[in-house]
């Protein structure tokens, strides 16, 4: 019967890898400090995981299993000496500790044995890190050459434990185990239930990272915002879904094109792709695991770090030329999150988060070490000014859907002044025949003079403003006093009041509307509490509108979504 050394009898060495290790035909040897958990697997030989579902309890018993103490170096050596294959499941700061042992082991093994390791570990630096560790102890670097750190991906989700027995664990029924087949130097094991050999593992790990933890985060964040405790919670609240739903629409749509090379390729790993997210949205709704939204949004500052689930994910779509709206959203979300007192760099985070966006921003940017003007920053920009008018217009009693929300265009007209001058535009309806939008503006912002004239014969488009909250000042053609010239000018920056030729104020107040002909010009500044305007014409034309200053575009290169 093969041998397997398990370092690590905690969640995962227990719950997952010696469970299917041991129905793969294998005898397992745990190594851990815990003294009383290797008694006990000492006593027994064996232990009961509980595979649990909302409706389900399955018991599953381990055997053979038995244990060393990790402070028994000699035996640990010898057993690795002997194994046929070794797994680690410590954690990342313990895997230094494991270096003097395997250095041992490896040394006192039948120079045509090679020894493979399945590193179990959540950071993708472990493999290195246990390299290091083995290399420390050897006297002939040589030797490394006889060991494969294979990548793995755990695939299986285990409630916190709550005391009790050491050894007996419960565990969702769901086993999956992504093994990188080309690290090995040894025969891969085989037999082994949910065991699976992994050609490109750097897919295995986008996927476990990008789509599992991000998802997962992108429940906790936003369900905490909803007021949800559970990750089971989360799932029934359909709006909470569909937003997160769109986040995993978007970043597999970035797998795909980052590791496909043809069409055929991309459209497996997409169909893959959806296959796992939707297996995942199952397993979310395991009430039996009672995940709670605190655990997964712990922590935020690690969770937002450039490479991590929810930053890293949003920069490989970046990256590969999509518009990630909803993820953006999400992480948002993890940035409006209050962390415990107790949890890593509490202070920190508190203190960014409460001083608005520009710090948010900042934080996020050195968690990130990414420069202010890296894509992501700007993206990220888009997506809280997409929150702060959907706000306004919501302050107004007009309903948005949060996809929506993802597709309100912000445009600053190129100026990148855009509280200043700028405009926020939720399109309900734009035909061959009629358009319907909504404006939303900060206080004071300005959309600057313009008009919408004659398009291939057709008369221009022909408006009307209607106000659903605030003032609206609306500047059109007519005679008008130097007094009221200029206290038009003094609603504008000084270096734009030349931009401006209509001086005609109409003021419009909420319930109050102005129509206006073709071809008219016109500019208009919200009140000292900002506006919601609706906006009722015919066909809109964005790139034909006319704009009195030339400094101004309209429609930018990189579409209408202008940071």
């Amino acid at each position: 019967m093969p041998t397997l050394i398990q370092f690590g009898a905690g969640n995962i060495g227990r719950g997952f890898i010696a469970p299917v290790f041991t129905a793969g035909g294998w005898r397992v040897r745990f190594v851990d400090i815990d003294t009383a958990r290797i008694n006990a697997v000492q006593q027994r030989g064996r232990y009961t995981v509980c595979e649990v579902d909302t409706d389900l309890r399955r018991p599953v018993v381990v055997e053979p299993v038995d244990g060393l103490l990790a402070s028994d170096g000699a035996a640990v050596a010898a057993a690795v000496a002997e194994a046929d294959l070794v797994a680690t499941a410590v954690g990342l700061g313990a895997l230094r500790h494991l270096g003097p042992a395997l250095a041992a082991g490896l040394k006192a093994r039948d120079p045509g044995r090679p020894l493979d390791i399945l590193v179990c570990e959540n950071g993708v630096q472990a493999p290195e890190l246990l390299r290091q560790a083995i290399s420390a102890g050897l006297d002939d670097p040589s030797l490394l050459s006889r060991v494969g750190l294979v990548r793995t991906s755990i695939g299986r989700m285990i409630p916190p434990e709550r005391g009790g027995d050491p050894l007996d664990i419960s565990v969702e029924p769901y086993a999956h185990l992504p093994v990188e087949a080309a690290v090995f130097v040894g025969p891969p094991p085989t037999g082994i239930p949910g065991l699976k050999l992994a050609d490109d593992f750097d897919l295995v790990l986008h996927q476990k990272l990008y789509l599992h933890n991000l998802t997962h985060a992108c429940l906790g964040y936003s369900g905490q915002r909803s007021g949800h405790d559970t990750i089971p919670d989360c799932m029934t609240d359909p709006a909470l879904v569909s937003r997160v739903r769109r986040a995993s629409d978007e970043i597999i749509a970035a797998l795909a094109l980052n590791h496909g090379h043809d069409a055929a390729s991309r459209a497996a790993i997409t169909s893959a792709c959806q296959a796992l997210r939707d297996d995942l949205f199952q397993r979310y709704t395991n009430r039996a695991l009672g995940d709670p939204v605190a655990r997964i949004c712990r922590d935020p500052l690690r969770k937002l770090a450039a490479d991590d689930r929810l930053v890293g994910a949003a920069r490989l779509a970046l990256a590969q030329g999509l518009r990630p709206m909803a993820l953006l959203h999400h992480i948002l979300d993890a940035c409006a999150y209050v962390p415990a007192a107790d949890e890593p760099q509490a202070t920190t985070f508190i203190q960014a988060t409460s001083q608005g966006w520009p710090a948010v921003l900042e934080l996020t940017a050195h968690l990130s070490q990414l420069p202010d003007k890296e894509i992501l920053m700007t993206a990220m920009t888009l997506a809280q000014r997409q929150q702060e008018a959907a706000a306004i217009i919501r302050r107004a009693g007009i309903h948005l859907r949060d996809d929506e929300v993802e597709q309100i265009e912000i445009a600053d007209f190129g100026l990148g002044r855009y509280h200043e001058i700028g405009l926020a535009i939720h399109v309900y309806v734009n035909t061959a025949r009629c358009c319907a939008k909504e404006l939303a503006m900060t206080p004071g912002m300005i959309c600057p003079e313009h008009s919408h004239p004659a398009i291939d014969g057709a008369p221009g488009k022909e408006e009307t403003f209607r106000v659903r909250a605030g003032i609206c000042r609306l500047f059109l053609p007519g005679e008008v006093s130097e007094e009221e010239r200029q206290a038009a000018l003094t609603l504008l920056p000084e270096d734009k009041r030349d931009a401006v030729s209509v001086f005609r104020r109409v003021t419009l107040h909420q319930g109050e509307q102005c129509t206006l002909p073709p071809n008219t010009l016109h500019w208009f500044v919200a009140g000292p509490e900002g506006a919601v305007v609706s906006e009722f014409s015919t066909a809109s034309r964005d790139d034909a509108d006319i704009f009195t200053d030339p400094a101004i575009v309209r429609v930018p290169e990189d579409g209408p979504h202008n940071g």
